[in-house]
């Protein structure tokens, strides 16, 4: 176990910012490739320079990214790396590979680019929500991953002298918005989530009626049906869409044999997981326990030796039973 723990320590050493196809990425890649050949796995690279340790007819795969946000913490993608290749070192024998995609988080970039596709994929990840946390379970088996709508809506006023007009005859474009925000929350069903994350205010300036403003909404769903509605329901138009995905098959079904009885939850947050699914690869994923309040994309991010021993365990065993 220190092994793992000693890993995630190292790749963290690289720099908390890992951007896709940065330096720091590369060099958290090139540590993860000598790792692979310790356990015995044979390294290639693709043409999306994604990394791959594969043994014999490798048609399961597991694995996760190294590249991190700005804020970004240890765990988050770069468990579901090194707990892949333990569990391959755990499994001498076994016909399968570790996939390391590069630049997840800006888009995912590496797993959309992906042109060999197996027969399996599963991958572990930290929670990233407070929800195993709350129910005091070490792991959970997300059964879906949230679908996404995101756009924009604008609203325009009339720039006025802050001083001088009345509040009776401004038309403030950022009251306007601040209304829509409140529409936004209060429009979410359950088993959906929306957000206004950004706001552009136009001329931006302490002394000036705004006069154009720009919000960002991002609506999330599991459920296809649910995310239509609440889409209507805000009333806007979506300039991207990313359906939700199923996990299932033999993947999602190992999963459950060795983990009988664990929570099972859905993952509102995107992951490679999510295209690889959607491209038709039977696909799981296994949730690690988020702690402090479930926190992530933040340093504070953590999760314990203990849950983490769990989970490569769960892990290795679900391999296991998808190679035989």
């Amino acid at each position: 176990m220190s092994r793992v723990l000693e890993r995630l320590d190292e790749i963290y050493a690289i720099g908390r910012h890992r951007a896709g196809y940065s330096p720091e990425e590369d060099a958290a890649h090139t540590l993860a490739a000598t790792w692979m050949r310790e356990a015995g796995l044979q390294v290639s690279t693709d043409d999306a320079r994604n990394l791959f340790g594969s043994r014999g007819d490798a048609r399961v795969w597991a694995g996760s990214h190294l590249d991190s946000v700005p804020t970004g913490g240890k765990y988050d993608g770069a468990l579901g790396v090194v707990a892949a290749i333990e569990a391959a070192s755990r499994l001498p024998d076994a016909p399968l590979a570790v996939a390391v995609f590069r630049a997840e988080e800006t888009g995912p970039m590496g797993s959309k680019r992906l042109e060999a596709l197996p027969d399996a994929y599963l991958e572990l990840h930290i929670e990233q929500g407070p929800v195993l946390e709350r129910a005091n379970e070490p792991l959970g088996i997300v059964t879906a991953i949230a679908g996404a709508a995101r756009g924009a809506v604008v609203f325009e006023g009339r720039a006025d002298h802050a001083g001088t007009t009345p509040m009776d005859v401004r038309d403030d474009a950022l009251v306007a918005a601040a209304r829509f925000v409140l529409h936004v929350r209060d429009s979410v069903p359950a088993g959906a989530v929306a957000t206004v994350g950004a706001i552009e205010v136009e001329p931006n300036a302490v002394n000036v009626v705004p006069a154009r403003v720009t919000v960002s909404v991002d609506a999330r769903s599991a459920d296809a049906a649910v995310l239509d509605r609440l889409v209507e329901q805000i009333g806007f138009e979506p300039a991207h869409r990313i359906e939700p995905t199923v996990m299932s098959g033999p993947p999602f079904e190992a999963l459950r044999a060795v983990l009988p009885g664990a929570p099972e939850l859905v993952s509102g947050a995107g992951h490679d997981a999510m295209v690889l699914a959607a491209a038709g690869v039977p696909t799981a994923m296994l949730f690690v326990r988020s702690l402090n309040g479930g926190v992530s994309h933040h340093p504070d991010e953590l999760s314990s030796a203990e849950d983490i021993e769990l989970a490569v365990a769960a892990l290795t065993d679900a391999l296991s039973k998808l190679v035989r």
